[in-house]
């Protein structure tokens, strides 16, 4: 499914306006980054835009300044957005969903797993719930501005760690279509958008130095993949991109790139 650039605009306006002063501290991450990335801050590739999505993943940290009277949840609820929780947990994981430009919209919150005790267990911050994610971190200290085409300002997680945040997680994904998309979306970021996908690796490289750790996991993740990989899953992953463009011969002359691999 491609991308409807003016649609894309609309929904990203919405979500921005109903969230309002929040928005200093909420990030957006997911499939709408690469989006984000092509509407507003790179040289705009219409040949091939990114996929579509319809999840808003809205990364937050977990203790955030009083921003407005009224929380994030309620300021969504009066935007016309309406939650929902998603399982039994404690607090539930919870979602909040409005038709936007005739798409279903969802909206999700994530934050960070740092938290001595209870690591894995949902949180509510200003309101929202939120879902604690592994190196989310680094997306919350990397964030790039952007303004969408009316002028609503918003923030995106850097693309630099937008990929190396896939890079660590596609491994722990329970379905392995969504490892397609997420290392599709490698593959977009680090090479489909010009000078813009160039800066993004460079800036990428230094987490070797920043976040040696991180950095091998990232760097075995991806190796290990590509020394793995069927020809199932070569046709998997080129089936992720509906125009055509990602090859294998390109994929992995990517991914060495970013795994700083020599051979």
């Amino acid at each position: 499914m491609s991308v409807d650039l003016t649609k894309e605009d609309h929904v990203i306006t919405e979500f921005l306006k109903s969230i309002g002063p929040w928005k200093k501290h909420v990030v957006i991450g997911g499939g709408y980054a690469p989006i984000i990335y092509n509407l507003y801050l790179a040289d705009q590739n219409k040949e091939n835009p990114p996929v579509a999505t319809r999840d808003i993943d809205s990364l937050i940290p977990r203790k955030v300044p009083a921003e407005s009277s009224k929380n994030i949840a309620k300021h969504l609820i009066e935007g016309g957005f309406e939650p929902f929780f998603k399982d039994r947990e404690n607090p539930a994981s919870q979602a909040y969903v409005k038709e936007i430009a005739g798409h279903e919209v969802e909206i999700e919150f994530l934050t960070d797993d740092s938290a001595r005790t209870d690591k894995g267990k949902n949180v509510i911050v200003s309101g929202v719930v939120a879902q604690p994610l592994s190196y989310l971190n680094l997306s919350l200290q990397n964030t790039v501005e952007f303004k969408t085409q009316s002028g609503h300002a918003g923030l995106v997680v850097s693309p630099s760690a937008w990929m190396f945040h896939k890079g660590l997680t596609f491994t722990k994904r329970t379905s392995t279509v969504k490892g397609y998309k997420d290392l599709y979306g490698i593959w977009y970021v680090g090479s489909q958008l010009g000078s813009f996908s160039e800066k993004a690796i460079d800036h990428l490289k230094t987490f070797s130095t920043h976040h040696p750790k991180w950095f091998k996991t990232f760097q075995t993740n991806l190796v290990e993949w590509l020394d793995q990989a069927s020809p199932i899953d070569w046709m998997s992953m080129e089936a992720q991109d509906p125009f055509g463009a990602l090859q294998k011969s390109t994929f992995v002359h990517l991914l060495k790139r970013i795994t700083l691999i020599q051979k």
